[in-house]
């Protein structure tokens, strides 16, 4: 019977941890709306869900800053962000996407065209991004960097009603600039100064998160007569800090094995997606599970079964607590059961005996307890221990000594 019972303890913890190996693991990735984040936001959940046992939850986020802090409060587990933002602890670095370049368009409304980012700005409503997004701190600081006052400058939030359109993006499509009719690009400074101590070698200088980006004539047909200089960032991927090693390393490594899915959204994740990463110019560390797969250090069995491993060894440890307590209560029981044929046994002992029927009659009940005692020890409802020794002794005694007093009343009633 305590077989039985056995078994049927460890059937129902086996289901119970096949049940919760087969429920998907849910991870949650906050992405931007514009393009080609929120695609490649969406081909990430494509690719993870059809390589791996998971599902991953899109959340459209309130900008690059709503999206960090959701990282490091563990509201999100995964988002895609500029690389120009603060550090926090709780933040770490996958991998980098493709390069966010900084489009500066200005509206051609007759005037010189400006040779200073003062001389664009004078006079001009001007768009820098959403709050909260990475080209609004980035605007922000470049104004401080060139000594600009920022009270006489017209910063509006409506995109669609500026002079001044600045933001960090991929490459525009021909169809976006068909809405751009009557703007030129801004160019921070002139190709030929490039890597002599140009002005955007010192915003570079000044801040290491972004690096000279140039594009170059014609790329955007007439509105690119001339290579056009400025900055960018990278798109990146990032991850909260506690999360799972394998699952980060998973994550990495099936981006870069599905590449062909993301190369397809723009023409810079083909360049950008390197797994020769400049790592010292990442906001967040690596997470360890992105290092492993960029360094090529393929965790082993043990490493990336550790937490199965884990799992089984509580289950392990659960189980034989449980038949550990199981075990004494089924000992406790049949000690239990022991000490009601003792009691009735020191009750007939300690009874007085009037004739010598009665004490016939005594003989044949502790007859009676012991061929129960020894069927209940053939069921296993007793076991055969000390306990069980010395009942069967004492009852034998008890017998001899009631038999004894029945040889003295008949004697008498004789």
């Amino acid at each position: 019977m305590m077989h039985r019972l056995i078994f049927l303890v460890l059937v129902s913890l086996s289901l119970s941890f096949l049940s919760c190996q087969q429920e998907k693991i849910k991870y949650r990735l906050f992405y931007s709306t514009d393009e080609p984040d929120g695609e490649i936001s969406k081909a990430i959940k494509t690719v993870m869900e059809r390589n791996h046992n998971l599902e991953i939850e899109l959340v459209p986020g309130e900008g690059t800053f709503a999206n960090l802090d959701s990282i490091a409060n563990g509201v999100a587990d995964i988002a895609l962000i500029e690389n120009f933002v603060p550090f926090k602890d709780d933040v770490r670095s996958v991998l980098s996407f493709y390069p966010k370049v900084l489009h500066i368009f200005y509206l051609d409304d007759g005037r010189p065209e400006p040779q200073t980012l003062q001389e664009l700005v004078d006079g001009r409503r001007i768009f820098i991004g959403q709050e909260g997004s990475g080209s609004h701190l980035f605007m922000l600081d470049l104004f401080e960097f060139f000594e600009m006052d920022i009270n006489s400058i017209q910063v509006t939030n409506n995109v669609f009603d500026t002079d001044v359109l600045v933001g960090f993006t991929d490459i525009v499509s021909f169809n976006d600039l068909s809405t751009l009719k009557g703007f030129k690009l801004f160019s921070l400074d002139k190709v030929e100064n490039l890597g002599k101590g140009s002005i955007v070698d010192a915003i570079s200088l000044r801040y290491p998160q972004v690096r000279p980006f140039v594009i170059p004539e014609t790329s955007y047909r007439d509105i690119t007569k001339e290579p056009i200089v400025t900055v960018e960032t990278e798109a990146l991927l990032i991850v909260r800090a506690g999360l799972r090693d394998n699952f980060v390393y998973d994550l990495t490594s099936t981006i870069f094995n599905e590449k062909q899915d993301f190369i397809n959204l723009s023409p810079l994740i083909f360049k950008g997606l390197d797994e020769n990463i400049d790592r010292t110019k990442l906001s967040f560390p690596l997470h360890e599970g992105a290092r492993v797969f960029l360094d090529r250090d393929e965790p082993g069995f043990l490493e990336r079964y550790a937490e199965l491993g884990g799992v089984l060894l509580s289950i392990v440890v659960a189980l034989a607590s449980a038949l550990v307590s199981l075990s004494r209560w089924q000992r406790q029981k049949k000690k239990d059961r022991v000490d009601i044929f003792y009691k009735d046994l020191m009750e007939i002992k300690n009874a007085a005996i009037a004739s010598s029927q009665v004490g016939i009659e005594k003989i044949k009940e502790i007859q009676q307890s012991q061929n129960k005692a020894f069927d209940m020890l053939i069921n296993e409802e007793l076991e055969a221990n000390e306990s069980f020794r010395i009942y069967m002794e004492l009852s034998k005694e008890t017998i001899h000594e009631i038999r004894g007093k029945v040889k003295v009343l008949k004697a008498r009633e004789a």
